[in-house]
């Protein structure tokens, strides 16, 4: 059976009025809208802790987005592993990551084996062009369907959240849970719950 997914986007980071910034820091605002959601979660978390996993842009305002937001799930054994593929999507400053060895050093309880090892390189899939990116966006959605977790908790930005799933744009630490579907026309969908009550039952 697949996984409940959990998609949240980052806090606000520096680079909200200025692109030029590399691979910015959340602000004061965003550490505070962080602190927020993870009172939200703890108080209403749509899926049972046993069989989840985080999922993490390596980009550092999605890092620190989880551990400022979700770092009482790492705090019970909850993995976090970044994964290249929900990375953002332009090739802007702001867009570009560090190099895997500097964020295993900043990130030690963080997992970065499963970083592509390509990045930070903005090349092949992960490319700035619509059709590239839209491709990315399937493969992420495929990948997810093919997981064994009970549930996979993703943190990641909103020029790519657009491509993955439909609906309105996210605001800074907005969450949304979703099933998974496939269809022989459209492939794999997330398909957004309305009531997510049942889920922490099961």
């Amino acid at each position: 059976m697949a996984p409940v997914v959990v998609l949240i986007r980052h806090g606000e980071a520096l680079h909200t009025h200025d692109w030029s910034l590399f691979d910015p820091k959340l602000t004061d605002e965003g550490v505070d809208q962080c602190k927020g959601l993870a009172d939200d979660l703890k108080a209403n978390f749509p899926c049972s802790i046993d069989g989840c996993r985080i999922v993490v842009s390596p980009l550092t305002r999605a890092l620190e987005t989880v551990q400022h937001s979700l770092g009482w799930l790492v705090d019970r054994g909850v993995p976090v592993q970044a994964y290249a593929e929900w990375q953002e999507d332009t090739t802007n400053p702001c867009d570009v990551g560090a190099e895997r060895s500097e964020l295993e050093k900043a990130w030690p309880t963080y997992d970065f084996s499963t970083l592509d090892a390509v990045y930070p390189q903005k090349t092949g899939i992960y490319g700035p062009h619509e059709d590239t990116i839209r491709k990315r966006a399937a493969l992420a959605r495929q990948w997810l369907s093919e997981q064994t977790d009970k549930c996979i908790i993703v943190v990641t930005h909103s020029g790519f959240l657009n491509r993955v799933v439909s609906g309105p744009r996210y605001k800074n630490v907005e969450y949304r849970t979703y099933e998974i579907k496939e269809n022989d026309i459209r492939g794999v969908e997330l398909v957004e719950l309305a009531d997510v009550s049942i889920l922490a039952k099961q």
